[in-house]
């Protein structure tokens, strides 16, 4: 009887010993096995997350700490994939250190088109959608990259086909799509995230090394979620925002490249990212008006007003002026130009100098 007893007295005890380990050691143990599958915040885990998305895989399971269930809950305004989202996930452990975490995911309709095009692999028969989006994306890129193109020029087309192509907004009946490249491509309506995934899916298609960055951008209404794009362009990556480029009120025709290959120093005027997750861009080799010869003073301005006009009466110019001052200068020099009857313009900061955008004989 005393041994039983002594058997009844070990058990629970036991028990409770081995609870207590899963509770205040096994989060470690797991993470300590699983270091490629570990998160220790919110950016990290959507980075993973975005691998396993990107390699077609349709789940994943991983150890977080330091991220909060509302975080969880919204985990897909930190992913943000050309190749799919999140749809679901489950807490299958909650311990003292963390959380093991499983997530399911959708892969979206991009994964299969950049698969079909890069590689033959069929899409599935059950992706309508799919098929239509990688018909017009042969369409575009056989209409615009020409062999021999740089990256440069590729992603230059690429950029400017988008913008000039699809209007900020949604289209009534599925505004799902807005947030898709299927959105910008196929119905020629989209939000931030859609602009972003056109260009990462096209780019992606003509081996333009890329990805989809997330963060704030400043509006009217104060901060706010935002996507947009980082390029690689012999060896140093660049930042581009292809909807801050697309100007609003719709210009028709018309591509702007405020926000085309710049550094984070002029980028962190508007937008807001976590510099430790992202590549630094600091390079300016390949920035739109650097590249272009259209960083200019004053004195400057004139010819490459001239310029613009020699060739389009109607044209738009775009220029960073090195001295523009706002109190003293002198707007008069573009009627002096033959030609030119009325203009307008805009000026906005860029890094340490000034964005000039005129507007020749336009009226909107």
């Amino acid at each position: 009887m005393n041994n039983k007893g002594k058997v009844y007295v070990i058990v629970p005890i036991l028990v409770v010993a081995a609870i207590l380990i899963a509770y205040f050691f096994g989060w470690k143990i797991g993470a300590h096995l699983n270091k490629d599958r570990t998160a220790y915040n919110i950016t990290e885990l959507a980075i993973l997350i975005g691998e396993d998305i990107d390699n077609g895989k349709d789940s994943g399971t991983f150890y977080v700490t330091g991220i909060t269930t509302k975080e969880l809950v919204s985990i897909n305004d930190y992913v943000c994939s050309t190749n799919g989202v999140v749809e679901q996930y489950s807490i299958y452990e909650k311990s003292y250190g963390g959380m093991k975490v499983s997530f399911r995911y959708d892969i979206s309709d991009n994964y299969y088109v950049i698969q079909k095009y890069k590689n033959g692999t069929e899409i599935p028969n059950d992706r309508p959608e799919a098929y239509k989006l990688y018909d017009k994306t042969v369409e575009i890129i056989n209409t615009i990259i020409t062999p021999g193109m740089t990256d440069y020029e590729k992603e230059l087309a690429i950029h400017d086909y988008i913008v000039k192509n699809c209007q900020y907004g949604y289209v009534d009946y599925s505004q799902e799509y807005a947030y898709r490249a299927y959105g910008v491509l196929v119905q020629g309506k989209a939000v931030c995230n859609g602009y972003a995934e056109a260009m990462s899916l096209l780019l992606s298609c003509v081996d333009v090394e890329n990805y989809i960055m997330v963060g704030e951008a400043y509006s009217e209404n104060g901060w706010e979620l935002h996507a947009w794009n980082a390029v690689c362009l012999d060896g140093e990556w660049y930042q581009v925002d292809a909807t801050w480029n697309d100007p609003l009120p719709d210009r028709g025709f018309y591509a702007g490249h405020t926000y085309f290959n710049v550094t984070d120093d002029i980028m962190d005027d508007t937008h807001k990212w976590d510099e430790e997750v992202y590549d630094d861009c600091n390079n300016m080799s390949y920035n739109y008006y650097e590249y272009n010869d259209l960083i200019t003073n004053e004195a400057g301005l004139l010819s490459v007003v001239s310029q613009v006009a020699s060739r389009n009466i109607a044209g738009t110019v775009e220029a960073v002026v090195t001295d523009y001052n706002e109190k003293d200068f002198d707007w008069q020099f573009v009627f002096g130009i033959p030609g030119i009857n009325s203009f307008e313009y805009t000026v906005d900061s860029y890094g340490n100098d000034h964005m000039v955008t005129i507007y020749l004989n336009q009226s909107h």
